[in-house]
């Protein structure tokens, strides 16, 4: 099947591994590209952005060229990743003969416009519950869960585990997070953390020197991630219900995760064999103490998760139903 994915591709991101996923699964795959490409000047990225909300019609034209591409790859079904996707995008795209597919993996409170609401989906996949329960209360639009996934190619344990004496915690340094590594650093917990860095907007913050000061991906990921005594997986306050990419990506690599607690949790991991998990910050403290502290936890459920994320939560699995439901 000829596949087309609108997303940004970069080493690791959620198009790429759908992208990766897809060809192990025997489909051509064309990457489409992200909606809006970015600009390395960041005035004029944001310029071209309010430029483009006050004006939809700018929009509508810079897009031709995603469904110029699908059209000349021949896509019999297209997954598109970007919430930015304008409605007569999707609306052409049909025309041109493909079945599309909408996958959003982040918090509620990143759906922006909710153009995709507006747009005529074959089918659209939320990973947050409580999302999906009211958009088919109310609009009666075909909408699915579907949490996030691993991709056992390069989130995969290539280390031995817990060598690392403290607990890794990647990801966007948003407040809530920032103020509760803050409070974990008080408590003499050694952590590390990886991403973009942390914003100058927060000011001075403990967590700002415990920034390793990169980003990590693929195999560095996993030997990052694996050779701790643990991964950190707080989750934003806009997750209700569900859970996020990072909780899959970790277990696929063999980390021990100490994740912090939502209702779909249980569904997937198995709570104190497969994954640690904490609802309050005095549980967290006592959970990574015992991570720190207790010989072969870190190893012991490093690899269960990984047996887990690798025959129940990969890509391919995610993306089988995703095509039945489009097809």
């Amino acid at each position: 099947m000829r596949v087309g994915v609108i997303g940004p591709v970069g080493r690791d991101e959620f198009a790429d591994n759908i992208g990766d996923a897809l060809r192990r699964m025997g489909h051509q795959v064309a990457q489409l590209g992200p909606v809006h490409p970015s600009h390395h000047n960041r005035n004029l990225h944001n310029a071209t952005m309010l430029s483009r909300m006050a004006l939809p019609s700018l929009d509508e034209r810079a897009q031709r060229r995603i469904a110029r591409a699908a059209l000349e790859a021949d896509c019999e079904i297209i997954i598109n990743i970007d919430l930015r996707l304008m409605p007569s995008t999707v609306a052409r795209l049909k025309r041109d003969g493909a079945r599309v597919a909408f996958w959003f993996c982040d918090a509620v409170s990143q759906l922006g416009r909710q153009l995709m609401l507006l747009a005529p989906y074959d089918a659209l996949f939320f990973k947050e519950p409580h999302l999906v329960e009211c958009l088919r209360a109310n609009l009666g639009l075909p909408v699915y869960y579907l949490a996030e996934a691993c991709n056992p190619g390069r989130h995969r344990p290539v280390v031995p585990a817990g060598t690392e004496p403290y607990l890794v915690v990647p990801g966007t340094m948003y407040p809530f997070r920032v103020r509760l590594l803050d409070r974990l650093i008080a408590k003499g917990v050694p952590v590390k953390l990886y991403g973009v860095g942390i914003p100058r907007w927060l000011g001075e913050t403990p967590a700002r020197s415990a920034h390793a000061g990169r980003y990590v991906t693929r195999e560095e990921k996993a030997k990052v991630y694996r050779s701790a005594a643990g991964v950190l997986n707080t989750m934003h306050p806009a997750e209700v219900a569900g859970v996020n990419g990072r909780l899959f990506q970790a277990a696929g690599c063999g980390a021990a995760v100490l994740t912090e607690f939502r209702p779909k949790l249980p569904e997937v991991f198995a709570i104190g064999d497969e994954v640690l998990a904490f609802g309050c910050f005095d549980e967290l403290v006592d959970q990574a103490t015992r991570l720190l502290n207790e010989p072969g936890l870190s190893a012991r459920l490093g690899d269960a998760a990984a047996r887990r994320a690798h025959s129940d939560h990969t890509y391919e699995q995610r993306l089988a139903v995703i095509l039945e439901k489009v097809s």
